[in-house]
């Protein structure tokens, strides 16, 4: 009420004051706060102090006495927590943007991917063997996505928005996405290098293992056997492992060590292998791989060749018989 009769005396714009952050600027120039200070008065928060200062300007008589008036001190504190609120909206709508624009990037990827894929090799085999020039323009996009989810994971892990959850779920969803895209490209990267083992206890940025272990906190509650959908979109789906291509060079390491190891070498590859047959059919089982990695020239074609050269005639596994049959082009079609 108070608020409400001043203001129809006076008008702020009448008046020609500024907003609350142009007070705060010039109080901060004149030391205000810390003659307060000295003279003993408690220092304001500099929004309260603003809010005060804009409230007299406009006519109302605030003394530091009536500060304590309770119908006072509550129209105070309404008007701080509207301006508190209105900044967490802008800075929500800013983040919005942001994310929108990051969407734009990732949608070239998106165009990278299906371009390769029509030329009979994976994104991934096509990035690490940097076959022609858009290999190189995926460079540029991925440093600025990794830029962006980087300090956005740093932020989240800092700042929690409630206990729980870790980051909102619009935004796990992209960072979700963001890293089964663009991980596999730092893992191309990494194996190019002559003698890198073990890319995720090396190489691995810790925003992809935050993002990941957010993921895996929401999925739990989700978990459940692949649905009809999923089996129908298995054809343009990413693979959801974003280490697969990891699991797919070590096992290609693992294949020249079980060739031309040493006997605790080839004891040691004949194992890994074992395990790594065993998570590429969960997997498949899952429909959690996507159907490029079954391309010609990828890795994992390049892995199977290799392991049925050096593999015994008798061997047997349920990898060994879905690539056999050539069971892949139905998973392609969801009918695995």
């Amino acid at each position: 009420m108070l608020l409400r009769s001043t203001t129809s005396q006076v008008s702020a714009e009448e008046m020609g004051i500024d907003d609350y952050s142009g007070i705060v600027k010039r109080l901060k120039s004149r030391l205000i706060l810390r003659e307060d200070s000295q003279l003993g008065r408690p220092v304001l928060p500099p929004l309260r102090l603003g809010i005060i200062l804009q409230l007299k300007a406009i006519g109302v008589d605030i003394t530091a006495e009536q500060q304590q008036n309770n119908s006072i001190n509550d129209l105070i504190s309404e008007l701080e927590s509207h301006e508190n609120r209105r900044a967490q909206q802008m800075k929500s709508i800013d983040g919005i943007e942001k994310l929108n624009r990051v969407k734009i990037k990732m949608a070239y990827l998106e165009w990278y991917k299906k371009d390769c894929k029509a030329k009979g090799i994976g994104y991934y085999d096509s990035y690490k063997n940097l076959n022609s020039f858009s290999d190189n323009d995926v460079t540029k996009f991925k440093k600025l996505l990794t830029n962006y989810w980087r300090k956005l994971v740093e932020d989240a892990e800092r700042k929690p928005q409630k206990e729980g959850a870790s980051m909102r779920e619009t935004w796990l969803y992209a960072g979700t996405n963001y890293r089964r895209m663009v991980e596999p490209l730092d893992i191309a990267e990494y194996y190019k290098q002559k003698g890198k083992r073990d890319y995720q206890t090396n190489g691995r940025s810790k925003h992809y293992i935050l993002l990941e272990q957010w993921q895996k906190e929401r999925a739990e509650k989700l978990a459940g056997a692949p649905n009809d959908k999923k089996k129908q979109n298995v054809a343009g789906n990413l693979t959801e492992d974003s280490c697969f291509w990891m699991n797919v060079e070590e096992a290609l390491i693992s294949c020249k060590q079980l060739k031309d190891g040493s006997d605790v070498e080839k004891q040691s590859a004949r194992e890994h292998l074992s395990v790594f047959e065993q998570y590429v059919m969960d997997e498949i089982n899952n429909y959690a791989v996507s159907p490029e990695i079954f391309l010609e020239k990828s890795s994992f074609m390049n892995w199977w060749k290799d392991f049925q050269e050096i593999i015994e005639t008798s061997h047997d596994s349920p990898l060994s018989g879905f690539m056999k049959k050539c069971r892949y082009r139905q998973y392609e079609k969801g009918q695995f």
